[in-house]
């Protein structure tokens, strides 16, 4: 029976702290442009122009009147699939505690015996949990509404698995690869459709957002069968709430910041997961639409400006997403991982740059594809970029 902090803190430690290894230091004149960063990282602004999101939709690479000589684009953008961009105002949910029932009858564990854990720290930042331990699983329902669940008699902590595929569905094709599970081999696109037949099932999940497979990544077990590890985004009305800007500060204080919020799970076997977890759930409370937004073109322009201290990017994903933010408020509290706990968004393009390589040994609990990338986000309402460029040491 493995320690269960341990995995913990492997998990906490692989969400948030972890960076790719073996990066360069940043030279000298990157700092100095860095250095000129204003307050969100953005030097200065070109001049924009605006659109309505029917006109975005049709938005594309092929049709862009100027592309910057600095960066190399993918070969395509689609955003016909946005509804509609929206200022939306996000809570987390209330009585967490309603769903330890629901996840133990949802993983067939009978009768758990709960511990309550008291999570919050010193300063208030953090949360309570209540945990379950057992032969069969391990059980965690936390007070932001985060949900964890581990078959115990499928994980291994200290099994070797080795990739055969990492696919981005957003920019690849599935091949048509079989996978060899405990229950019996399948093809690999019939598998990810039994797998979002489980994920559109599933009762926890049962809420506003719709749930899209971005990664999905096959490895090999020692006993040479499979297993399937998917990274899953919420989207809502076709733009997905971003985790790449996982607790990165708006400002000085390191209680104001960007979050995340995202769902992975492994499959040994086409009808359940082995592993899931929920992670910073949120529902919608308000929503405001946007009627116009900075158009592509003007984006890519602002980002072209952005990166002009840089030889040849190449941005390998454009997406629209909305950055969570929590809003400071005035009496300082600012536990965004509480019950209840209230946030906003921001929506962006997110133009994303492969940086660094995932360790296996580190994934062997879903996929943290935030960890393969940096990224350039635009605020589509007012042109601020936010980038992790100098905090992830990125240089090409």
């Amino acid at each position: 029976m493995r320690k269960i902090n341990l995995v913990l803190f492997v998990i906490f430690c692989v969400l948030f702290f972890v960076l790719p290894t073996g990066c360069q230091q940043v030279p000298d004149e990157v700092k100095d442009r860095m250095e000129n960063y204003g307050e969100g990282g953005q030097i200065e602004k070109t001049e924009v122009s605006y659109c309505t999101v029917e006109e975005l939709r049709n938005a594309s690479i092929e049709e862009l009147d100027h592309v910057p000589g600095n960066l190399k684009l993918p070969k395509k953008v689609d955003f016909s699939g946005i509804e509609s961009i929206e200022n939306l105002v996000l809570k987390r949910p209330e009585d967490y505690d309603e769903n330890k029932e629901k996840i133990a009858e949802l993983f067939g564990v009978e009768n758990p015996e709960w511990s309550y854990i008291d999570g919050v720290a010193e300063n208030g930042i953090g949360s309570n949990w209540y945990e379950y331990k057992g032969e069969d699983a391990y059980l965690a329902v936390d007070e932001n509404g985060e949900i964890s669940y581990i078959n115990e008699q499928v994980y291994d902590e200290d099994e070797q698995l080795h990739t055969v595929e990492r696919i981005h569905l957003n920019r690849e094709e599935c091949p048509d690869m079989t996978c060899n599970l405990s229950s019996g081999q399948i093809p690999l696109p019939e598998m990810l459709e039994k797998t979002q037949e489980w994920v559109d099932g599933c009762e926890i999940l049962q809420d506003e957002f719709d749930y899209k497979f971005q990664v999905v990544c096959v490895k090999k077990r020692a006993d040479r069968t499979h297993n399937v590890a998917l990274s899953v985004q919420r989207m809502y009305k076709g733009v997905g709430l971003n985790y790449f800007a996982r607790y990165d500060e708006l400002d000085d204080s390191d209680t104001k910041f960007y979050e995340g919020s995202w769902v992975v799970l492994n499959f040994a076997e086409a009808d359940k997961p082995y592993f899931l977890f929920n992670h910073a759930p949120v529902h919608v409370v308000e929503e405001e639409p946007v009627d116009e937004v900075i158009d592509f073109q003007s984006a890519v322009n602002l980002v072209e400006e952005e990166l002009s201290g840089f030889s040849k990017i190449e941005v390998c994903e454009i997406r629209v997403e909305y950055m969570i933010v929590p809003p400071k408020s005035e009496n300082e509290d600012n536990n965004t991982s509480k019950e209840g706990a209230v946030l906003h968004t921001k929506p962006v393009y997110s133009f994303l740059i492969e940086f660094g390589e995932v360790n296996e040994a580190e994934e062997t609990l879903g996929v943290f594809e935030s960890d393969e990338y940096v990224y350039v986000n635009v605020d589509m309402t007012d042109g601020t970029i936010i980038t992790n460029l100098d905090k992830r040491n990125f240089h090409n």
